[in-house]
């Protein structure tokens, strides 16, 4: 099974790391009355379980100044029934040490984006895994997670150990659209949470967006209404998924989609009035 596939955004490398592969629910994945329609239109994606299994996806950006990890994955704790994640492993493939990532940042924090931001150390407590990054989060998506109830919530203990755990390390806080580096920007995708953001990547002429969570599935390029229980607001999640796709497919911007079939790298196109992916 392919893990890793490395690309250039002009003088930017990509190295596109699988951290492993989740199970979702299809009456999960999409809103009630398009059940019968997923599973009739896109039976591709609905595995012999009956479940929709989606890569976990972690982006390894290295510009010519600065080694950038774009979200963290699942991470080495088990979570759910998915398991833990396999980042470590991807980045010795590529021969990059925890030590070289300069800076972190998590398109928003869900389980499945921020697990490898800790491990647990020898007494048992979370610490940063990259221990000599900077964090760079965004302001909106820290204050809704880290409110003591949402904390509290069921599944959630996560948020303690892999986000607020570094509430003393390195972090930086920004709001809405704000250059990380001179070559990646973050992007306002709000809707699957309300601090979501896709990164962009501009560099010598070439563009490329890594979209996060404002997609999960390629049946959304005509459907981008079809928004999973796990958006957060769901109608403004299809407003933006709606104009997001609206905007690449006219500008040549390289899709980078985590949780499309891996390595889900291309353009998104029209052809007679749709939206098509065209995998690169």
């Amino acid at each position: 099974m392919l893990s890793v596939r490395t690309v250039r955004v002009g003088d930017v490398e990509v190295a596109i790391l699988r951290d492993t592969s989740i199970p979702n629910p299809v009456e999960e994945a999409v809103p009630a009355g398009a059940v019968e329609a997923l599973r009739r239109d896109y039976p591709e994606l609905i595995a012999d379980d009956g479940r929709i299994w989606v890569p976990v996806t972690c982006y390894l950006v290295r510009t010519p100044q600065r080694t950038v990890l774009v979200d963290s994955g699942v991470g080495p704790r088990p979570r759910w029934d998915w398991g833990t994640g396999s980042l470590d492993a991807r980045l010795r493939e590529i021969g990059v040490s925890p030590t070289e990532v300069d800076l972190v940042v998590n398109t928003h924090f869900h389980d499945d984006h921020v697990g490898w931001n800790t491990v647990d150390g020898e007494d048992g407590s979370p610490r940063p895994f990259f221990p000599r990054a900077q964090f760079v989060w965004q302001q909106t998506e820290w204050d809704y997670w880290v409110q003591p109830e949402r904390m509290a919530e069921a599944h959630n203990e996560y948020i303690a150990e892999c986000v607020g755990a570094l509430a003393n390390a390195n972090v930086s806080f920004v709001d809405g659209e704000a250059a990380i580096t001179p070559e990646l920007t973050f992007v306002a995708t709000p809707g699957h949470t309300p601090g979501h953001v896709a990164i962009g990547i501009q560099s010598a002429g070439e563009r490329a967006l890594i979209v996060g969570d404002a997609s999960h599935f390629e049946a959304q390029l005509e459907h981008p209404d079809w928004s999973p229980s796990w958006d957060v607001d769901p109608d403004l999640a299809a407003d933006t998924r709606r104009s997001l796709f609206d905007r690449i497919s006219g500008d040549g911007t390289v899709l980078m989609a985590g949780h499309w079939p891996f390595p889900g790298y291309g353009r998104v196109i029209r052809l007679a009035d749709r939206r098509v992916f065209q995998a690169g």
